[in-house]
């Protein structure tokens, strides 16, 4: 996880100087940016996979021919699909590799967005300490200490020093993944948390008061959406939205998926052609997956994950039409060279 944790420091880099200026200080603006710069840096490797699935479509006719005859011999069927690809460069398992490479990317996105006050504004976790120390004496951040058996001590009190604040910080953060979330959360409704906060600089305190993980003041992006009725009903306003979010991360995951999917070969038995990862299955193991990992998550993944998939159907779309052109004038190359070849 070390790996992941710098590449999540890394991404709150990144975040917090979109933040501080495309995004004008606005934490989902930011995120709709840091989306846009991921999506030009990965671009060449985006564009290799929709040239790989275009060829995948031209060759759907030879795959279904050579399925057909050897549709008793597996063995032979597997080494002349292998001669086709490598004939044609493709590769079956071009459509893996995009997903491979989110994974670490959301990873640490997951630190970025639980953890908004050490990956990406970088406030030292002795006055993170602080805060939930003053938020839980306070009443203002819920802690079931007689559960998590953590040593609490009042925050202004005489035993109070770095090495405690720092020990008090881990412990804190590894028994409730989302404590900077829940602090910011009681730092919204009483400033004097910050303001009277001894371990922040006076910019800090600045950034903290002005930060805001909610659109609109509706949608909290550092909140993990939930499933169980009573916690919905206890608190509508706040999971409701987070399960919108993810509604439509799942919805626009299965569009762009479907969208992407190369159409695989059927033969007489109207089975599939296997294809690698671009086979039907695909279908519906990526929007289960967005499922999965957005439950387990702060909603701001979802909401990165549906901005990626909106940017990749728009790439997916112009590719196409490109590639279309640049097919068609091939095509009248071909036809112009035929005529010329006749009339010799």
């Amino acid at each position: 996880m070390g790996i992941l944790s710098a590449i999540g420091k890394l991404f709150g880099m990144l975040m917090y100087f979109i933040y501080n200026t495309i995004g004008f200080q606005n934490y989902a603006l930011s995120l709709v940016f840091f989306t846009l710069v991921y999506k030009l840096i990965l671009l060449p490797l985006t564009i290799k996979q929709m040239k790989s699935t275009q060829v995948m479509q031209e060759i759907q006719p030879e795959l279904q021919r050579i399925q057909d005859r050897y549709k008793n011999d597996r063995e032979k069927l597997q080494e002349e699909q292998l001669k086709l690809y490598q004939e044609k460069g493709y590769n079956p398992a071009s459509g893996c590799f995009p997903m491979l490479i989110q994974l670490p990317i959301i990873i640490a996105l997951f630190f970025v967005i639980r953890m908004p006050m050490s990956y990406m504004l970088d406030i030292p976790a002795r006055a993170v300490s602080h805060m939930a120390l003053v938020s839980i004496e306070s009443g203002d951040l819920a802690f079931d200490n007689e559960k998590f058996k953590i040593d609490l001590r009042d925050p202004y009190g005489d035993d109070i020093n770095d090495q405690y604040l720092q020990q008090a910080y881990k412990d804190l953060s590894s028994k409730d993944p989302y404590i900077e979330v829940r602090i910011l959360d009681a730092v919204a409704r009483k400033p004097e948390i910050v303001n009277e906060n001894p371990y922040l600089s006076q910019d800090h305190k600045q950034v903290l008061t002005d930060f805001d993980l909610k659109v609109f003041k509706i949608f909290n992006l550092g909140v993990k959406p939930s499933i169980n009725p009573k916690e919905i009903t206890a608190n509508p306003g706040i999971y409701i939205p987070a399960l919108i979010i993810i509604i439509i991360a799942v919805g626009t995951t299965f569009l762009t998926t479907s969208q992407m999917m190369p159409k695989q070969p059927k033969g007489k038995d109207g089975k599939s052609n296997n294809a690698g990862c671009a086979n039907q299955s695909m279908l519906w193991m990526s929007p289960l997956m967005t499922l999965w990992i957005g439950l387990g998550t702060p909603c701001g993944l979802s909401v990165y994950w549906t901005l990626n998939n909106i940017l990749t159907f728009a790439q997916q779309k112009f590719v196409n039409k490109y590639f279309k052109k640049d097919d068609n004038a091939k095509k009248e190359e071909r036809n112009v060279a035929k005529v010329n070849n006749k009339r010799s």
